[in-house]
């Protein structure tokens, strides 16, 4: 069953081999054999980078917050956090859609390949988007209705927080932060560095690679805690093999998207520990045991998120073993 998981003859796999290690171009065989072994660790730190290079295009976004805040001392303090979702929202478009730029470029620098090779092709974006949106909506909601039923998490009357009815408009603007924001971690992760280390070392250690550095992501955020860091892992994995057996990137996408969309817009519980936006349509606070509901990290950092995931993996690998890989020249299914 494993060995249908790890199949290099997938879609998204072949779209990556289109390209080719041209640049640099070096005259003996050796130095460009070194480069070519050692062309994954750069690609590795060089997509560690690409959050710290995006993040100084937030510098508008700053100015603009603090402004709103009327330069008070405690936006100083924090200027990077806004309960306004428009300026949230600017915040998530600022911060990653240049992550999309960085990838482009050393696409075509070093790979030789277009953008879309990374798995986004046109055929079927809306079926399998919108796919994506019901289980990301519906991975995040199980486990939040276990706990709910459970009596550890309940609803919660919070003035500072854009909850009800009348938040809709709120809700529906963090979206479109939220979509430009699992897109561009899932293009790093998923369609770039899976296959950069996938193609060359076997898809195991892209799936590995690929989901630490997704989880090292989130190393600096605020409450975080060993499941947490496990959680993030395992939702790597998941991200992994569904993109492989989707063959692109739009299913994940949306997948990612909805998940964090859920958790901090539609319940109202923190994303990766951040109150995000200000707004909710319901808005839910933990109350029962950290280890289960995740506590101040939100549901990603407690155990009933660990085995939501799990039982995804393992629902997932099942139906690859049914229906295997489809190729990108053949179209024929590749056991």
């Amino acid at each position: 069953m494993l060995a249908k998981v790890l199949n290099s003859n997938n879609k998204l796999f072949e779209l990556a081999r289109q390209g080719s290690l041209e640049i640099p171009r070096f005259k003996g065989k050796t130095l460009q054999k070194i480069w070519e072994v050692m062309y994954p660790l750069v690609a590795f730190f060089y997509a560690g980078l690409v959050p710290g290079m995006s993040a100084f295009c937030v510098a508008p976004v700053i100015v603009v917050n603090l402004a709103s805040e009327e330069f008070s001392r405690a936006a100083f303090n924090n200027p990077t956090h806004s309960n306004s979702p428009l300026i949230t929202t600017m915040f998530l478009l600022f911060s990653f859609l240049p992550f999309f730029a960085f990838i482009w470029g050393w696409l075509g620098i070093f790979e030789h390949r277009s953008f879309w090779t990374t798995g986004l092709e046109r055929e079927g974006i809306w079926k399998k988007y919108s796919r994506g949106a019901w289980i990301g909506t519906a991975l995040m909601m199980i486990p939040i209705i276990v706990l709910v039923t459970l009596g550890y998490v309940k609803l919660e009357g919070d003035p500072q927080v854009w909850s009800g009815w009348s938040a809709i408009p709120g809700v529906i603007i963090m979206l479109v932060g939220w979509l430009v924001q699992g897109a561009a971690e899932e293009t790093l992760t998923r369609g770039f560095l899976l296959p950069v280390f996938g193609i060359r070392f076997g898809p195991a250690w892209g799936i590995i690679v690929s989901s630490i550095l997704f989880s090292s992501l989130h190393l600096l955020n605020p409450n975080v805690n060993l499941i947490a860091m496990l959680n993030l892992f395992l939702f790597g994995i998941f991200a992994c093999i569904y993109a492989m057996k989707e063959g692109g990137l739009w299913g994940i996408f949306a997948i990612h998207s909805f998940w964090n969309w859920t958790q901090g817009n539609l319940l109202g519980l923190e994303v990766s520990g951040s109150s995000i936006g200000g707004t909710a349509l319901i808005n839910l606070r933990a109350t029962g045991p950290d280890l289960f509901t995740g506590g101040a990290f939100g549901p990603e950092g407690g155990l009933a998120i660990t085995i939501t995931l799990l039982a995804a993996c393992i629902i997932l690998v099942y139906r690859i073993s049914k229906k295997p890989f489809l190729s990108l020249q053949t179209g024929a299914q590749h056991a």
